[in-house]
């Protein structure tokens, strides 16, 4: 069996996907990293047979869609088959001291969350919390809000926020 889900190994989902493996396939299935979800649910063909992991929370920029505008728009190629619950990895919103631009960085499913707890921020959207992370580093954003577990905070950042949230996980039968 193969479980396709959001990579690296480095993200929520990765971890996800490995939590259902052990507990439903004694860690036998391999888990097949994607670098987005739109990458898996725009080539569901290629994968007839095997399972995906996404999150309940998932949300698409790039295909202007939610988890329920997915779950609804692929029932011919999807079957959810089982749900189960994580502790996500802490979340911080950290805050580039001194950057002279108002942009922060993040997966889709957390730009409302950033925009929460950072005021007239300019959220930019890339695939995994993972990326955003190095997205900010590499462009010198002002915000970014990522995993802890991704960051080195140096002596020109803050932490504006952590926050340690649960998620909802679906597993689907790819048809």
């Amino acid at each position: 069996m193969q479980i396709h889900t959001l990579g690296p190994t480095a993200t929520d989902s990765y971890a996800a996907a490995q939590v259902y493996n052990h507990r439903n396939w004694q860690g036998q299935a391999v888990i097949v990293e994607h670098p987005s979800f739109e990458a898996i649910l725009t080539h569901l063909t290629s994968y007839s047979g095997d399972q995906l992991v996404i999150p309940a929370a998932f949300k698409s920029d790039t295909l202007n869609a939610s988890w329920g505008d997915i779950h609804y728009a692929l029932l011919p190629q999807l079957t959810l088959t089982d749900c189960f619950m994580t502790q996500l990895d802490p979340l911080v919103v950290l805050q580039r001291v001194g950057a002279d631009n108002q942009i922060g960085y993040t997966h889709a499913a957390t730009a409302q969350l950033l925009t929460r707890v950072v005021h007239q921020v300019t959220v930019q959207t890339v695939a995994s919390k993972y990326l955003a992370y190095q997205a900010y580093q590499r462009n010198q954003a002002a915000y970014v809000l990522t995993n802890e577990k991704n960051v080195t905070l140096t002596t020109h950042e803050r932490e504006l926020a952590r926050l340690t949230p649960s998620m909802v996980w679906c597993v689907y039968q790819i048809n």
